[in-house]
């Protein structure tokens, strides 16, 4: 019950995204025209914004760096498609080996390998024709698997070693999102040429919120790939992330 609960909050909150971006397509509608900001009168806010303001593509720099480390390797990029120039319905795509250290007692070896994706929806308040705000919300989901190792050692008997692991483990979460980003200076042609276009700096703050996950006995999955630890009902994160806007 309390997962329907959760659930139906979640619905009620992207309808009521819903009905914000029917209100901006009437105020386009009626106005012709929507600004960046209301205190901004440059040359970029006269151009009017299109129901489809074009696409993005984005980089997790953040999860690049991980490559660097010894127990985790993470990839994440995504897809944004951008109507009105404040709304975004993104899709987010990872994929990551863990190998937490300590993880469990005794054990040689443990690793976690999966896939995941997330898709939501954010709000963007442009503060100038620069910098924005924005907030939105995810649904995320991972299709993994894990195995190790462990070795009880004693002096007093014969050692005892055994493997153990699961295959398609699947997990559900949500997310609700808060960020910002900077337009990068990459030249006066290119955005003469696209001048809300270009390349951005960002980063975004996440809460997630475990929705659905059925663990195993003994010895416990750790870590869910795109989420974090599975005793951790509620885990904040960062992400750091370069994209490039293609359109108006």
């Amino acid at each position: 019950m309390k997962h329907i609960f959760n659930y139906m909050v979640y619905i009620r909150v992207v309808g009521l995204l819903i009905l914000l971006t029917l209100s901006e397509f009437l105020f386009a509608k009626n106005s012709g025209q929507i600004v960046l900001s209301e205190d901004d009168t440059t040359a970029v806010d006269s151009i009017p914004f299109k129901f489809f303001s074009g696409a993005e593509l984005y980089l997790d720099y953040g999860k690049v760096l991980t490559l660097l480390t010894k127990f985790e390797s993470k990839y994440e990029g995504g897809i944004n498609l951008r109507f009105y120039g404040r709304f975004v319905l993104a899709g987010e795509f990872g994929y990551a080996v863990l190998n937490p250290l300590k993880a469990y007692d005794n054990a040689l070896s443990y690793t976690i390998t999966g896939n995941y994706f997330r898709a939501g929806i954010d709000y963007y308040i442009n503060l100038d024709k620069k910098n924005a705000l924005y907030g939105g919300l995810r649904y995320g989901s991972s299709h993994f698997s894990d195995e190790g190792e462990f070795l009880l050692e004693s002096d007093f008997w014969e050692d005892y070693g055994e493997s153990f692991g699961s295959d398609n483990l699947n997990a559900d979460w949500f997310e609700i999102i808060f960020g910002s980003e900077t337009r990068m200076n990459i030249g006066k042609s290119v955005k003469e040429e696209n001048p809300r276009g270009g390349l951005f700096l960002g980063w975004k703050a996440r809460l997630r919120i475990l929705w659905h996950f059925e663990n195993r006995e003994e010895p416990r999955v750790y870590a869910i790939p795109g989420y974090g630890r599975t005793f951790d009902k509620s885990i904040p994160a960062l992400n750091l992330y370069i994209k490039y806007r293609f359109g108006r």
